[in-house]
């Protein structure tokens, strides 16, 4: 008798994990690898957990110029 289990993994390291295991059973394994496909809500909501944000007064130009007038530049000539 056959009997067939589906396990999604979060990561390739739990995948192989389970691999190894079966393998150690001695279970007949037949691989399937699908791409999860996210919704652009579900992308927006990565890229601010990955990104933060930021609240200011400034606008974003008033933030750059505050930035480009705090630069210092000086010689980075070095002698080897």
């Amino acid at each position: 008798m056959t009997h067939t289990i589906t396990i999604q993994t979060q990561d390739d390291t739990d995948f192989a994990l389970l691999k190894s295991l079966a393998q150690r059973l001695g279970l007949r394994i037949e691989e399937d690898h699908q791409e999860m496909a996210l919704s652009q809500s579900q992308e927006n909501a990565l890229l601010e957990q990955l990104a933060g944000g930021w609240q200011s007064e400034e606008s974003g130009e008033q933030l750059a110029a505050m930035l480009q007038t705090a630069r210092h530049f000086r010689s980075r000539e070095q002698e080897l």
